[in-house]
């Protein structure tokens, strides 16, 4: 069950919520991908799975290996969050997939699970009220609208404003609660980088 099959990878971004920090990229079913599965098969706990994780460009990453016995699942967890890796196992009693509500609330469980090991690796202190200024292309109005759209989607983000343009540039002031390690992290995820190196940061 690793793709058409499987019942929590078809449903598990069914429920996505704005609170959540982590935006998963799920595999597509690559024929080369399902070989490198069957090769290793017999030593997955073990497998790194470098090989398929680098075709996503994904610095951080989460492997997910399920065991069903009767009613009951146990998932092993492989979290590679800023280089942190770690392996969490979890068991799940009187779940069937096939009942909505019981794959609803496994998938809501890992969720939580994985969100809270996020936010232990990245020591999100919400009383933090930080400025940030960052500086747009006004050539590239796509990406303007496109990054105030993902703004206005994270809630620790209490307010941004543009706070000057000009033919060249637009200036944001952004409001965050957190560090600017936590900012970048959640824009990396959304595929947003910044040139960091002067008090006004580069969107890029």
């Amino acid at each position: 069950m690793v793709f058409s099959d499987n019942q929590i990878y078809k449903n598990w971004k069914k429920n996505d919520k704005k609170d959540y920090l982590i935006d998963y990229v799920l595999p597509t079913e690559d024929l080369e991908d399902l070989n490198l599965i069957k090769e290793n098969y017999s030593e997955l706990e073990n497998y790194d799975f470098k090989e398929i994780i680098k075709k996503y460009y994904l610095d951080n990453s989460i492997i997910a290996l399920f065991y069903k016995d009767d009613n009951k699942i146990k998932i092993l967890s492989k979290i590679n969050i800023n280089d942190n890796k770690v392996i969490k196992s979890n068991s799940f009693v009187n779940i069937d997939l096939n009942n909505s509500e019981n794959l609803e609330e496994l998938i809501l469980n890992l969720r939580i699970i994985y969100e809270d090991f996020w936010k232990e690796n990245n020591l999100i202190n919400t009383s933090i009220k930080l400025p940030l200024f960052i500086q747009v292309s006004n050539n590239e109005l796509d990406l303007s609208l496109k990054f105030e759209t993902v703004m206005d989607k994270i809630d620790l983000i209490s307010n941004y404003s543009i706070s000057k343009f000009d033919k060249d540039f637009i200036y944001y002031e952004v409001i965050f609660n957190g560090t600017p390690k936590n900012f970048i992290n959640l824009m990396k995820i959304q595929d947003y980088t910044f040139d960091t190196q002067k008090k006004i940061w580069v969107l890029r």
